[in-house]
């Protein structure tokens, strides 16, 4: 079993190939390089934050709602139509992560004396 340096190494490594693909895709306007990226980019992401928290995030009951989107996203991304699926995923996503991206937004602020 790996330590979890190693699975946050492995996890940073596709974030990264992810975004790669994904901005290529982005730019050249090819769906298969955007589908590939975004597999990378949802596969890093749950690499790194590791299984018990993926599940505790994702099947909490508030959640369930905004996991369907992100599992519908990545559906539909699958299906053929990855920017579609995306912003589908985008949706769910943020309102999965919207508590946690609160208290960077507060450290910001408070650096930058907003």
């Amino acid at each position: 079993m790996m330590s979890t340096s190693a699975h946050t190494q492995v996890g940073s490594c596709m974030l990264s190939v992810g975004a790669l693909f994904a901005f290529i895709g982005f730019s050249i306007f090819d769906n298969g390089l955007l589908a590939l990226g975004n597999i990378y980019l949802v596969s890093g992401c749950f690499i790194m934050l590791g299984y018990p928290r993926t599940k505790g995030l994702l099947l909490k009951y508030s959640n369930l709602k905004f996991t369907l989107f992100l599992v519908a996203g990545f559906t539909i991304v699958i299906a053929g139509w990855p920017r579609i699926g995306i912003l589908v995923e985008l949706f769910g996503l943020y309102h999965l992560m919207k508590t946690f991206l609160y208290m960077p937004i507060q450290i910001a602020r408070s650096y930058l004396g907003i």
